[in-house]
């Protein structure tokens, strides 16, 4: 009989999958947007520059979180912490509210990125 003892499961959760299915659809779009933004030339063209590497960043997170790795837990946890505290600031309530959600949500799922 096999033992299970010190093994954990490395089976993605049902709400890790679409968050970043989610996240990789709003990826896709922004990566769009990002592009058009740069075709506008001048100082639109760095602010689309900027914009275009942090979409490449989330979509790094999104893979890490899709694949259970221990990095992408910790950069997502970064980053919507980051985006809840940015969304407070400009008083994007419901924003927030769905940011917090998601670092909550992360955080009792940790075992999972172990």
């Amino acid at each position: 009989m096999p033992s299970t003892y010190g093994s954990r499961s490395r089976s993605r959760p049902l709400g890790v999958s679409i968050l970043c299915v989610l996240g990789f659809i709003g990826v896709f779009f922004s990566f769009l947007g990002m592009l058009g933004v740069m075709g506008g030339g001048g100082p639109l063209a760095i602010v689309g520059l900027v914009g275009l590497v942090l979409t490449v960043g989330k979509a790094a997170v999104l893979y890490g979180l899709w694949t259970l790795q221990q990095w992408g837990y910790k950069w997502a946890l970064v980053l919507y912490g980051i985006s809840a505290l940015l969304n407070l600031v400009s008083l994007s309530i419901f924003a927030m509210i769905i940011d917090v959600f998601i670092v909550a949500y992360l955080l009792s799922k940790a075992d999972h990125f172990r």
